[in-house]
């Protein structure tokens, strides 16, 4: 019988103490692979959206409020600013493309996103398939373009009808039950924010409040005091104003021009601009790196718990094998062999904790993939495995089997005088 097989045979009369140390490795692997995973599918999320737009332009307040509202619908709008800079900044020499972002409305705490065709330009769904699953884009206002989450989570269809609500998020504002959206096209699942909202041509917003407007003008001009933050159209004034946009999403001919253009924005314009990648970047450095890190330094203790098992599992089971290693010295087998047969245990019990670990987490996320869509719109990529991933599996596996070269010195360093007073 080879060391192997004599291993397992060992380990499977110890059924009961096997299984668990296996499981208290698993934990400590499956819990490395989760916070990897997730940080890993978070990162990719954020820098997504990231990739397509140089600058962002709105009011001024927070930087990061503004990228989080006008790019993941995270936020509430910081506020509004006036068409008239959009017309201004189209002109801008640096400027290879602006589109507008209305908001203020919304169905059932979906984000109604009054924009341009442009905002959909160079975009595609996950494998780079066509970015609409069915429909057409809209045309006209008063048309919706949904994201695959929102058709399924509100059960809508091509030809169905959207009924807005005044307000960011599930406030319970006034209803636009005399103007709805009608679905003309649903989008392909990609991942992003784009998954989680309903999109309409930007004039469909202004048109809405104007009607809201004209209806009850006392409502409208109690709307600082009363209603929640949203964009809010009024026809041009004596003083020039026109409608009002929530932000503006800008792709420069030469993104290296990026700083100089939001030092421009912010010198010169009742409006503030921002760096989508910048505001990002801050995030992760400051709350997902540290928290990421926290949380492998746990799973990299419960490892070590694991480990210490294995050691203490192997320690008192070499009080208990004497006599079966006193059969083994008097069939032949040297001390060398009795070294590789714990350290083989120790190997297999830590391999089969790595294996099963990996299972785990891997199987938990992809159980969970679309409810952490559905809640945070990051889409884990359960079943992707990185070289990090391999390292800390690789680390974990060493680990269980230095545990195990203790007992295994101990099973080496026992007399031959012993094992033969054992023997008779």
């Amino acid at each position: 019988m080879s060391e192997w097989s004599l291993a397992l045979n060992y380990l499977a009369t110890r059924r009961v103490v096997t299984v668990i140390t296996i499981l208290s490795v698993a934990l400590g692997l499956g819990l490395a692979t989760v916070v990897l995973i997730l940080s890993r599918s978070t990162r990719e999320t954020l820098q997504q959206e990231t990739a397509y737009w140089d600058v962002i332009v709105g009011a001024k307040g927070s930087g990061l409020q503004l990228v989080l509202n006008g790019l993941y619908y995270l936020d509430a709008p910081v506020g509004n600013i006036d068409e008239h800079i959009w017309e201004h900044l189209k002109k801008h020499p640096s400027v290879e493309s602006i589109v507008p972002v209305t908001m203020g409305d919304n169905y059932f705490g979906v984000p109604i996103v009054g924009t341009t065709h442009d905002f959909f330009a160079g975009r595609s769904a996950r494998n780079g398939r066509d970015l609409l699953a069915g429909g057409r884009y809209f045309t006209r206002p008063m048309e919706a373009l949904i994201g695959t989450d929102v058709a399924r989570n509100q059960h809508l269809a091509l030809g169905g009808k959207i009924v807005g609500s005044h307000g960011w998020g599930d406030s319970g504002g006034d209803t636009h039950a005399e103007q709805p959206y009608t679905v003309v096209g649903i989008l392909a699942p990609t991942g992003s924010s784009l998954d989680r909202a309903i999109y309409t041509d930007y004039s469909s917003v202004w048109e809405i409040h104007q009607h809201h407007h004209d209806e009850d003008e006392h409502a409208a001009a109690g709307h600082h005091d009363d209603e929640p933050e949203g964009i809010d159209a009024h026809p041009g004034d004596e003083h020039g104003h026109g409608q009002e946009i929530t932000s503006l999403l800008v792709r420069l001919s030469k993104p290296g021009r990026r700083y100089q253009f939001v030092e421009e924005v912010n010198a010169e314009l009742p409006a503030m601009a921002a760096v989508p990648v910048d505001e990002i970047n801050k995030v992760t450095v400051t709350f997902l790196n540290p928290l990421r890190n926290i949380m492998l330094t746990v799973a990299y203790l419960v490892a070590i718990v694991s480990a210490l098992g294995i050691l203490a599992t192997l320690y008192l089971t070499i009080h208990q094998r004497r006599r079966d290693i006193a059969i083994l010295r008097s069939l032949g087998a040297t001390r060398g062999d009795i070294f590789r047969l714990i350290t083989i245990e120790a190997a297999l019990l830590a391999g089969a904790g790595v294996l099963l670990g990996s299972l785990l987490g891997h199987g938990a996320l992809a159980a969970c993939a679309t409810y952490c869509l559905r809640e945070f719109g990051v889409a884990p990529a359960a079943w992707h495995f990185t070289p990090l991933e391999g390292v800390i599996a690789a680390s974990i596996w060493c680990l269980g089997i230095l545990a195990g070269l203790l007992p295994a010195v101990l099973a080496y360093r026992v007399p031959v005088v012993e094992l033969e007073v054992l023997e008779a």
